[in-house]
């Protein structure tokens, strides 16, 4: 993959849970479509972080199966995860780069210096995060 597509009104939402959930980091999912090598996201769907932590996070399990069975139902697919890092930079940490190579998908992470993407390709890799209408 090369890039992740998100709207204004995406890139607003996961503005606001980095503030909302402060000092706490947030979380949720991305849903939407792969097409070539762009991941079009359609829903930004946050799901609570069961470990209430400024340090990690972890995806309430039944709000993740929620979404999941919403994105099939739909005739999407979950395409990404997202969470936010209110203290620090927008760029995984370790235990950020030990879960993204067990859970290899995409991953939206929120700063105080914004918005960028990773995912795991032998390694953590950028992924060009692309504003559209």
């Amino acid at each position: 993959m090369t890039d992740v597509q998100l709207r204004k009104d995406h890139i607003r939402l996961l503005d606001n849970e980095l503030h909302l959930h402060a000092p706490d980091e947030a979380c949720g999912v991305l849903i939407g479509r792969k097409e070539h090598s762009s991941i079009i996201v359609e829903i930004v769907l946050p799901i609570k972080n069961s470990r209430l932590s400024d340090r990690s996070f972890e995806l309430d399990p039944k709000e993740y199966y929620d979404a999941w069975k919403r994105a099939e139902e739909e005739g999407m697919e979950i395409v990404g995860v997202y969470h936010t890092h209110p203290h620090s930079k927008a760029s995984p940490s370790a235990w950020d780069e030990e879960s993204m190579e067990n859970y290899q998908t995409l991953w939206i992470i929120v700063g105080v210096d914004g918005i960028h993407g990773f995912e795991w390709d032998g390694g953590v890799g950028p992924v060009e995060v692309i504003k559209v209408t």
